[in-house]
């Protein structure tokens, strides 16, 4: 009878310590559990919904310096610093230009020649939002790239809001022509009309 008691103390011995430390590591992982305040309710998105995160790069001269990545490998959208390249995505200045009036100087207007409703509206909100003041925005006829036309003596003006607007180049603005005619029905004393192309 005594051997046979020795023999199972033998076997508690080892099973003892084992069954406090599960005890201790389920007691821990529950208490962990509802600690953290919110329930312990998991939440996720439903089958199907692509989870969106955000990686910041460290900005060198042209390079992303965010991109918002669809983990699902769908979409990927890129900011890059410097000058725009597309009007109407984009609130960033671009360098300055030699001889350019100051930007709150300049008057502009800003013409829709795209399908796109109310980009001559978004461009006009950004082109306010990195300091023009003057910017007036309407409708022209369609034409496939954007172009920043100036008055005479304007030309260093054309090339500030081509900086930092995106247009693709300038020309000078023809007396007479729809484009002017839509312009100075907006604002009279134009400088600059940035008709939006694509």
């Amino acid at each position: 009878m005594a051997a046979n008691d020795s023999s199972r103390g033998g076997t508690n011995a080892w099973a003892r310590p084992v069954l406090l430390a599960v005890s201790c590591i389920v007691i821990g992982f529950v208490i962990g559990w509802f600690a953290r305040g919110d329930g312990g309710g998991l939440t996720l998105p439903p089958v199907g919904q692509a989870i969106e995160t955000t990686a910041t790069v460290a900005p060198t001269d042209t390079t992303a310096t965010s991109a918002a990545i669809d983990t699902m490998g769908t979409t990927a959208t890129v900011d890059t610093t410097g000058t725009t390249g597309t009007t109407g995505t984009t609130g960033t200045t671009g360098s300055t230009i030699s001889g350019a009036p100051a930007r709150d100087q300049i008057k502009l207007v800003v013409l829709n020649g795209t399908a796109t409703k109310g980009l001559a509206a978004k461009t006009q909100a950004q082109a306010q939002a990195i300091g023009y003041v003057n910017v007036g925005k309407g409708n022209a006829a369609a034409q496939p790239t954007t172009i920043a036309y100036y008055r005479t003596g304007q030309d260093a003006a054309a090339k500030q809001v081509a900086a930092d607007l995106g247009a693709q180049s300038e020309d000078a603005l023809v007396a007479g022509s729809t484009i002017e005619s839509a312009a100075v029905t907006v604002q009279p004393d134009v400088d600059v009309v940035l008709v939006l192309g694509g």
